[in-house]
């Protein structure tokens, strides 16, 4: 039985159906009635944002020492760093993001965040899919049975019509040790519906996304469509099982991506201005973020920049159990600093940021003592994992800058008000991009769920 996902006649009465077949005599035909709904769609998107950008600071960056800062704390809480004045008034941070605090006038700090997966892999699915996750272990890896990623929700819910794809994910996927995360790809869903990933350093003078430089070999790619019918159409009668037709539509999807002129303009950064690459940072995360502008601008619905790959390695991630005080200051804040600002300048100079919802978090925050243990190692000039309350910050999507929202205590350990967890953002987001988060799917189970359980927080992403 052939269904239409997303219908846009679906539940219509039988008198409904009698008032479409009476529109030819005043001259409106289906087609003419199609492209009218398409027009209020439209109009009706033009009041809420078009585009997001997730930027995740993996590895759980410290409130205490960004973003909620304590200074009238013991020393072992409030830490060595001094708060500073933002251009909003009343609004400081630390002294540690001059940069940053230049665009304070545009920013939302949310103080209250709070949920309890205290695992990397746990939390990073909580906060990437706006699901609590079925388990709380450290080797909790993807399956096919897990929650979409956000941009699958969104490819779901309010897909791009042309070739452009609606959620990219870059530059690699975040992992703890050798566990992959999960809540990074399309889930139950299904590949059809998952984030197109990008992997590689866009600040490598050779970065290319991998296939779309055979794209302009056209009789190349045709050629490996026919193949592919060919085999599709041997398939028979197994052709029609819903694995088979799910990598059909992934196989299509892929083929539109590789002959689409504006993606592939979109991931060519070597474009961009030298100074402009100066201003983002001419490092990985940097880039990464000049890159997620240019897929904004290309229409990409969801973008998720992953900021620390693989945790308790060389890279520089923000799981600071050690020698908090030194990375935050001389690895992590510095570059961050500079491409997180440029990237909300950018953005606003352009004329995109009142269209893109920013939103700027790791998957949870730092003890509030140095030196308190959690259960993942920490000496006494570290913070170990703390996700009973954590900090955010949002950027654009008409939201009005310069506020705060939610209170910590004291230590700023749990919230003293508003607190909001994972699935209240999920469902905001979701809402703001105009997909309905009580829209039901079935999971992996046949079980009918809602995509968030959250509650629309309003205050998040409006004026």
């Amino acid at each position: 039985m052939l269904t239409i996902p997303d219908c846009p006649f679906e539940g219509w009465t039988r008198r409904r159906w009698l008032q479409l077949g009476g529109l030819g005599t005043l001259g409106l035909s289906l087609p003419k009635l199609l492209r009218a709904e398409e027009r209020a769609e439209e109009r009706d998107g033009a009041r809420r944002p078009k585009s997001c950008v997730l930027f995740l600071l993996h590895g759980g960056p410290s409130q205490l020492d960004i973003w909620d800062m304590k200074p009238t704390a013991p020393a072992e809480v409030r830490g060595e760093f001094q708060p500073a004045a933002t251009r909003a008034p009343g609004v400081h941070i630390t002294e540690l993001l001059p940069l940053v605090a230049q665009q304070a006038h545009r920013l939302t700090m949310v103080r209250s965040m709070t949920h309890s997966a205290i695992n990397h892999n746990a939390a990073t699915y909580y906060v990437t899919t706006g699901q609590p996750p079925p388990r709380e272990q450290i080797a909790f890896t993807p399956t096919e049975n897990d929650f979409p990623h956000l941009g699958a929700q969104v490819a779901l819910g309010r897909p791009n019509r042309g070739t452009v794809p609606t959620a990219v994910s870059l530059p690699d996927p975040v992992s703890d040790g050798p566990y992959t995360c999960p809540g990074q790809n399309g889930g139950f869903l299904g590949a059809a519906y998952a984030p197109f990933t990008i992997h590689g350093d866009p600040n490598d003078d050779d970065f290319a996304v991998h296939g779309l430089h055979e794209a302009a070999d056209r009789p190349r790619v045709t050629h490996r469509q026919e193949l592919l019918r060919a085999v599709n159409h041997g398939l028979g009668r197994l052709a029609h099982e819903r694995a088979i037709e799910d990598l059909g539509r992934h196989q299509q999807r892929a083929f539109d991506l590789l002959t689409s002129e504006a993606t592939r303009r979109a991931f060519e950064i070597s474009t961009e201005p030298a100074r402009m690459r100066e201003r983002y940072g001419r490092h990985k995360y940097g880039q990464s973020l000049l890159l997620a502008r240019r897929l904004v601008e290309a229409g990409v619905r969801l973008v998720t920049v992953y900021w620390g790959g693989r945790v308790n390695n060389p890279l520089p991630h923000w799981d600071t159990h050690f020698n908090n005080n030194r990375r935050l200051k001389d690895e992590l804040l510095p570059p961050f600093d500079q491409c997180f600002s440029a990237f909300v300048e950018d953005l606003a100079q352009r004329g995109l940021l009142d269209s893109t919802l920013v939103v700027c978090m790791g998957e949870f925050g730092r003890t509030p003592r140095f030196g308190q243990f959690t259960g993942n190692g920490v000496n006494d000039t570290g913070r170990d994992h703390w996700s009973e309350c954590y900090s955010l910050v949002i950027a654009g999507g008409g939201t009005a800058g310069g506020r705060i929202i939610g209170r910590s205590d004291r230590f700023a350990a749990y919230p003293a008000d508003d607190p909001i967890t994972p699935p209240d953002l999920a469902a905001s987001l979701l809402h703001a991009l105009g997909v309905d988060p009580r829209r039901e799917v079935r999971d992996a189970f046949t079980r009918m769920v809602p995509l968030s359980s959250g509650q629309v927080k309003p205050q998040l992403f409006g004026g």
